[in-house]
C-alpha cells in the first residue's frame, strides 16, 4: 500500500520554542500581556483560518503595544526567530523520500507565515497543507477531510500517516481514519516508521 507522511510544523519540523512568541514579545517590549493573549486567541485565529488579514489586524494594535517599527519588520522579527528547522526530522523525511514516500507539512498557519515557511523549506518536502488555505484548523476534523477530498483517488485516509505534538490534533486526524501519532522525539518517529524496512 502506498503511503504519505504529514508532519506538523511547530514542534515537529521546527524545533519547539521554550516560550510562545507572544510571551517573548511581551517580555522584551513590555506589551500588555492580556491584550496580546486575547489577540492571539481571537483575531489571530481568524487569520489562521483565512478569515482575516494578519497585517491589517496587527496594524491596528502594534503602536499601542509598544512596537516601534513597521508591521513587516514585526513579522520578520517574529518569523526569523521562531522557525528553527529540526534537521534530524528532515533527515528522516529525506530518507523516506528516497524510498518513494511523499512528505508534506500539515500546519495551522496564516498566509504570511505560510509563505515564509514554504521558502524556508524549499525543496525539503513535497508540499504543504495550511489552515489558511483549507479554512479549518487541525483541531477540526474538517481540516483533514479537506485534504482527503482534495487528494481524492491519490491517497486514502488509511494511506496517510500524521504526526503532531498536540494530542487534540492527533485525535482530530484519527477521527477521520488517518494514522495519527503524538510526536515526542525523532526516535519515536523512526520507530513507528521503521526506516529501512518500510512501514
Amino acid at each position: 500500500m502506498k503511503k504519505v507522511v504529514l508532519l506538523d510544523a511547530d514542534g515537529v519540523v521546527f524545533k519547539k520554542s521554550p516560550e510562545y512568541f507572544s510571551e517573548r514579545f511581551c517580555r522584551e517590549y513590555g506589551a500588555p500581556r492580556e491584550e496580546v493573549e486575547t489577540f492571539f486567541k481571537n483575531e489571530f485565529k481568524l487569520c489562521t483560518r483565512g478569515k482575516a488579514d494578519l497585517k491589517e489586524e496587527l496594524a491596528k494594535r502594534l503602536p499601542a503595544w509598544g512596537w516601534p517599527k513597521s508591521v513587516e519588520e514585526y513579522l520578520e522579527w517574529w518569523f526569523s526567530n521562531d522557525t528553527e528547522l529540526d534537521e534530524e526530522v528532515l533527515a528522516v523525511t529525506k530518507e523516506l523520500q528516497k524510498q518513494g514516500t511523499e512528505c508534506y507539512l500539515a500546519s495551522d498557519q496564516e498566509v504570511y507565515r505560510s509563505e515564509y515557511i514554504v521558502q524556508k523549506l524549499l525543496g525539503r518536502l513535497n508540499g504543504a497543507w495550511f489552515a489558511c488555505d483549507l479554512g479549518y484548523t487541525k483541531s477540526q476534523p474538517e481540516f483533514f477531510k479537506e485534504i482527503i477530498k482534495r487528494w481524492e483517488r491519490r491517497y486514502t485516509p488509511q494511506e496517510m500517516w500524521f504526526w503532531d505534538d498536540m494530542q487534540h490534533n492527533v485525535d482530530s486526524a484519527r477521527s477521520v481514519g488517518i494514522n495519527a501519532f503524538l510526536f515526542t522525539s525523532v526516535e519515536d518517529l523512526k520507530q513507528v516508521l521503521q526506516l529501512g524496512r518500510g512501514f
